[in-house]
């Protein structure tokens, strides 16, 4: 007679926009999901502890095999994210001492990369940021990284999807930025983020033995020019006006994520946008 499978057990901590997503798909794949949020809404399926992760944690009503940290910090300061961040490292490190088997998994962001040339970036660049909020990132992770506890770092790029529009509000406004000096931009479609977080979790309990750091990003990185000149075709946007435009520049390569088997529902701008855009 077959053995039954053991019944994975996930934690997550944080149900914002990704968070809610990464919850709901692993309740979907069978996995016994527990939500830490400091609110009340929850993914069907899902059980919650009503808590804010930068307080000492509560007991948890089971052992996890992952945990998920996908932070959502109350502002854009550093105060915020460094109680976003670096306080629930402190509190998540005090429970986890019960808890030495439990894999953690980290949502960080490419923003810890201060490149800012077009240069081409992968998981063994340095980081160096140049934001301060970036650099309570950057606290974060190395806090994680030498703790000793099993942790993966997952950086995703800019997030689009439903509900984030920010390019395409850029496109409708018109502005290009010149051809001629590229300023390069990456991105990953929430779905494929969530999709490749819990890719991950699934290829690790096949017995993938995870990395230290994984960037979430899809497969072209494209000038910021040609992406809004796409998006301006789509818009049906005549009147455009040449602009400076102000931001780092830099190309995110993919390669660690593709090599454990990962495919993208949405590998460029091109199909992601067009999916997106019949939202509006």
């Amino acid at each position: 007679m077959q053995k039954k499978t053991e019944q994975r057990k996930l934690l997550m901590v944080g149900l914002g926009d990704l968070g809610g997503r990464i919850a709901n798909l692993a309740a979907q794949q069978n996995f016994k999901v527990l939500g830490m949020r400091r609110g009340q809404s929850v993914p069907e399926h899902v059980e919650l502890i009503q808590h804010d992760a930068s307080q000492t944690w509560p007991q948890l009503p089971f052992t996890p095999d992952d945990l998920v940290l996908c932070l959502s910090p109350n502002g854009s300061d550093e105060s915020a994210y460094r109680k976003a961040y670096v306080d629930v490292a402190q509190q998540a490190l005090k429970a986890l001492k019960e808890y030495p088997q439990t894999h953690v998994w980290l949502i960080s962001s490419t923003g810890v990369y201060g490149q800012s040339e077009g240069e081409w970036v992968d998981e063994t660049s340095e980081r160096n940021p140049v934001r301060e909020t970036a650099k309570v990132l950057l606290e974060a992770e190395d806090h994680w990284l030498k703790s000793g506890h099993p942790v993966t770092i997952l950086r995703p790029s800019g997030l689009y999807g439903p509900g984030r529009y920010f390019l395409i509000r850029q496109a409708q406004q018109g502005v290009l930025p010149p051809k001629e000096t590229p300023i390069y931009t990456n991105r990953i479609h929430i779905d494929d983020a969530a999709r490749a977080v819990i890719h991950l979790i699934q290829r690790r309990h096949q017995g993938y033995k995870p990395k230290d750091s994984y960037n979430l990003t899809d497969t072209e990185p494209a000038a910021l020019y040609d992406i809004l000149s796409w998006l301006h075709q789509q818009l049906n946007i005549k009147d455009i006006t040449t602009a400076s435009i102000h931001r780092d520049s830099k190309r995110i390569r993919h390669d660690r994520l593709k090599e454990t088997g990962f495919i993208w529902l949405y590998p460029d701008y091109r199909l992601g946008y067009k999916e997106v855009l019949k939202t509006q």
